[in-house]
């Protein structure tokens, strides 16, 4: 009976410590999940730069769903860390990528915090631009488009854009074989001045 009792023991024990083992070489592979919303500072930093090195890998074309999951990162430090000195940067970073996304509604709300919250980013003056540029092309809201490049231009009239922003009010509406025949038509003008 003392063997029998003894032999027990040992079974149990050696079970134990197998179950143990294996359960820690378990835990040992898991990471655990912590959603972006509730990440420090520094695990948002580092899950950032994460994703920005897997958008970067397919440099063939741009994979929408690692877009999206970047700028969803971005627009989460730039709400959760405002004060932070690359906070605009980030939230601009977000809105572009919504732009060429074509989440038109979410682009015009990060560019638009931009211009509205980062007075002194050196990116604002684009941040104004491409909300305009965003009206255009991806909501076809002209009026509101043109109100926005007039608004530009009367604020930055010699920022590199404002060539860009003119030319845009100009063609507002234009379809592109329109555009095709007006620069045809240009170019033609030209070559006969130079002829002359």
């Amino acid at each position: 009976m003392n063997k029998l009792f003894i032999s027990l023991i040992v079974i149990f024990l050696f079970n134990a410590c197998n179950n143990s083992s294996k359960e820690n070489s378990e835990d040992e592979g898991k990471t655990e999940y912590v959603a972006i919303s509730k990440m420090s500072m520094e695990s948002l930093e580092k899950e950032i730069k994460k994703r920005e090195k897997a958008l970067k890998q397919d440099s063939t074309k741009m994979d929408k769903r690692k877009a999206a999951d970047l700028m969803e990162a971005y627009a989460t430090y730039a709400e959760r860390f405002s004060n932070r000195a690359n906070s605009a940067d980030r939230l601009f970073k977000a809105g572009e990528l919504a732009m060429g996304l074509n989440h038109t509604t979410t682009a015009i709300k990060y560019l638009t915090k931009v211009y509205d919250e980062y007075p002194d980013y050196e990116k604002r003056p684009y941040s104004l631009f491409l909300h305009a540029f965003v009206l255009e092309n991806q909501a076809q809201d002209l009026e509101q488009a043109k109100s926005l490049y007039e608004k530009f231009i009367a604020e930055y009239p010699t920022h590199a854009m404002a060539d860009d922003a003119k030319y845009s009010i100009d063609n507002m509406g234009k379809s592109p074989e329109e555009l095709i025949r007006e620069f045809e038509i240009r170019d033609s003008i030209k070559k006969a001045q130079e002829a002359a």
